[in-house]
């Protein structure tokens, strides 16, 4: 099998490989007001992670699904591809 590669894709459809820098287990509250939701009910840890694009620019997840991130100072979406 050949090795998986991850992408963020952004909203012009452009990609960017990256990799994963840190992963973080967080509590999360029961009817949280941030506009995300929780993919499994009755779920109160959430791993969080942080990705990497090969020139160093550091993307957070924003959605408690995993597939959605953000650069730094960015407030566009990003949509993760697994290849």
């Amino acid at each position: 099998m050949a090795d998986v590669k991850l992408f963020l894709e952004g909203p012009g459809q452009q990609r960017r490989q990256v990799t994963l820098l840190a992963t973080e287990s967080r509590q999360v509250t029961k009817g949280s007001f941030d506009g995300r939701r929780v993919a499994t009910a009755g779920a109160s840890k959430i791993c969080f992670h942080t990705m990497i694009d090969e020139d160093g620019n550091i993307a957070r997840q924003v959605d408690f699904d995993g597939y959605r991130f953000k650069f730094n100072g960015s407030n566009l979406a990003w949509d993760l591809v697994i290849a």
